[in-house]
């Protein structure tokens, strides 16, 4: 059984967020300096910080409805971004495709969701530092229960404005 919680820290970051890169052709430099600073604006609720981001430069212009990927370093981890044309003139729609966790965090919401849920104290570890995950894939946590038994949990990362899911594996 799967259950909802919010566990993104400032992490799938961006949806639909929109910059307009005038006409003659792609800006590259403005279109990588507007999203650095829309992930900077986003990743500051968890104090971290956007060395640059890298989007690949097309032979032609791309023309409305052309997509391209780019790649954000967070800490050396690689956020990707797609960036897609809207029109003639340039105007860019960008969303991340992954989520950033505070892997400190999640396991204190976690513990937090689970011990509401089953009804005793539950101590849940993620680990330390930062994870991306693309959305739609799942990674692991550890429960502790007062007893000390342990069990996994899965957490699936979820698409912007959507609640992460996490399930307890091994249950009876």
């Amino acid at each position: 059984m799967y259950r909802a919680v919010a566990l993104l820290l400032a992490a799938s970051a961006l949806s639909g967020c929109q910059v307009s890169l005038g006409s003659g052709g792609l800006d590259y430099d403005k279109l990588e300096g507007a999203i650095t600073t829309e992930l900077n604006n986003n990743y500051a609720a968890i104090s971290r910080h956007v060395a640059g981001v890298d989007c690949p430069h097309q032979a032609q212009d791309p023309k409305a409805g052309d997509a391209l990927i780019c790649n954000a370093d967070l800490e050396g981890q690689t956020v990707r971004v797609r960036a897609t044309v809207s029109d003639e003139n340039y105007n860019v729609k960008f969303d991340t495709l992954d989520a950033v966790y505070d892997l400190s965090a999640a396991g204190g919401r976690l513990s937090q969701g689970i011990s509401e849920e089953y009804g005793f104290d539950v101590a849940v570890t993620c680990g330390d530092g930062l994870r991306v995950v693309e959305i739609g894939r799942s990674f692991e946590c550890t429960a502790t229960d007062p007893t000390g038994d342990t069990r996994t949990v899965r957490v699936t990362a979820a698409a912007v404005g959507e609640d992460d899911h996490w399930e307890v594996l091994g249950q009876d």
